[in-house]
């Protein structure tokens, strides 16, 4: 079953026919501009960067000999640069690979003019436009594998490597038992708990509802679209039975009815406040963490990373589940490669290989304050930090998103469904039977 996490990007003729011409006049008209590096790589040139063709025999071409350039699609967040850490280390890592020189093209990470439209639309239009490499939301990888723009990389890559990734970052990345991506970062929600307030965090929903103290979480959905909240205790509840099948459909109407009954659970104890439905990230439900609103939160490891040191009796804790500790929902970024030609993709693996280096994927993600997606990169963190050992089983036990077909579709029922159920509109029973009519 295709992995379809996001709705479906389809390029309009006429969108089509403008981007091309956008990418064909070069920067003209406010295109996105190529980065300029403090590292004495040259600027973006016309040149395409597939336009070159393997020679005859297959071997590399006479460019391929005297050293390459291979162009990368990126966005602000991973782009070299000297103004932020993280960038300086990228900057550092294209200036030392010897006879490749990188140049990186900026673009917005979503929408119109995201990586994503721009990759679809090229591909269809002038292929020979498109880069060697390109940074991706994981959660988009699906359907530029679909539209036949990604190669495989398992093939290409040290099997060392491929089996040091986290698990979630492996199956991300992976389609029809195919290696696509390289995912370089992630991020997870878990809990955080007032220790002042609290001897010690709850570890299923009966210790949740036993507490006399608020636990906060976002409840009000972003983009109409149910929060991973949620899908982190519904994955939690179908996966207790043993005769779950891997191809099961994802909507499962007693799970369903479970979940939202502990939500109903939670606000008639006064354990979740009515706030809730406010809260659209877990960025707002830290807020009211910190504001004193609440003793426990959902929390992004990202933001914990940022402000821990802020919040003194802020402890980490795994999210509650029905009867134990869920598994977290993974985030992040990766690279695909692009180009066809042999000789190119032997120099991509290169920085491929490299970028993901147990001591870069530490020292950026580091950094950058996210998650590094090798074990061995974890290992290079802090170990007397406790943090760190809090992120090893963490990090182990995350999956990605789970794939459903629609998910549009799906997600918003869910969302009107746990709205009902929160302000006393409809019963479990009633919403979930409403979000079954919504999809698989």
């Amino acid at each position: 079953m295709a992995k379809l996490r996001r709705p479906s990007l389809a390029a309009g003729f006429l969108l089509a026919l403008g981007l091309a011409a956008g990418l064909l006049v070069g920067c003209a008209r406010g295109a996105p501009q190529p980065t300029a590096l403090s590292t004495g790589l040259p600027p973006l040139s016309g040149q395409a960067s597939q336009a070159e063709p393997p020679t005859s025999s297959g071997g590399p071409t006479p460019q391929a000999q005297q050293g390459l350039t291979l162009t990368l699609w990126t966005t602000e967040a991973f782009s070299p640069t000297q103004a932020t850490a993280p960038g300086r280390i990228l900057a550092a890592q294209a200036a030392s690979l010897p006879d490749l020189q990188l140049r990186f093209v900026l673009k917005q990470p979503y929408g119109q003019a995201g990586i994503l439209r721009y990759l679809l639309t090229t591909g269809n239009v002038v292929p020979a436009l498109l880069p060697d490499l390109a940074f991706i939301d994981v959660d988009e990888v699906n359907l530029a594998v679909q539209d036949g723009l990604v190669q495989p990389l398992a093939p290409l890559l040290p099997p060392d490597l491929v089996s040091d990734l986290y698990a979630f970052a492996r199956d991300a990345c992976t389609f029809g038992s195919q290696l696509y991506c390289l995912q370089f970062q992630a991020d997870l929600d878990h809990l955080v708990y007032n220790s002042f307030r609290l001897e010690r965090p709850p570890a299923s929903w009966t210790g949740v509802l036993s507490q006399s103290v608020p636990y906060v979480f976002p409840a009000g959905g972003q983009g109409g679209l149910v929060n991973d909240s949620f899908l982190v205790q519904y994955e939690a509840v179908k996966l207790r039975s043993e005769e779950t099948a891997r191809d099961a459909p994802f909507l499962d109407e007693p799970s369903l009815v479970a979940v939202l009954q502990f939500y109903r659970d939670g606000v008639s104890r006064g354990v979740f406040p009515p706030a809730i439905l406010d809260h659209h990230s877990t960025d707002d439900s830290w807020l009211a963490y910190r504001a004193g609103q609440a003793a426990m939160a959902q929390v992004s490891a990202h933001r914990y990373l940022a402000e821990r040191s802020q919040a003194v009796f802020a402890r980490p804790a795994p999210i509650p589940a029905i009867s134990g500790p869920a598994a977290p929902i993974s985030r992040g970024w990766a690279l695909v490669l692009i180009t066809p030609y042999p000789a190119r993709q032997a120099a991509a693996v290169r920085f491929l290989e490299q970028w993901l280096s147990p001591e870069i994927n530490a020292a950026w993600n580091q950094a950058a304050g996210t998650l590094p997606t090798r074990q061995a990169a974890l290992a290079r963190w802090d170990p007397m930090d406790g943090y760190t050992s809090f992120l090893q089983p963490q990090l182990l036990t995350a999956r990605p998103r789970p794939p459903v077909p629609s998910y549009s579709q799906v997600a918003a029922a869910l969302q009107r469904a746990v709205e009902a159920v929160l302000t006393g509109e409809l019963t479990p029973e009633k919403a979930a039977a409403e979000v079954m009519k919504s999809g698989p």
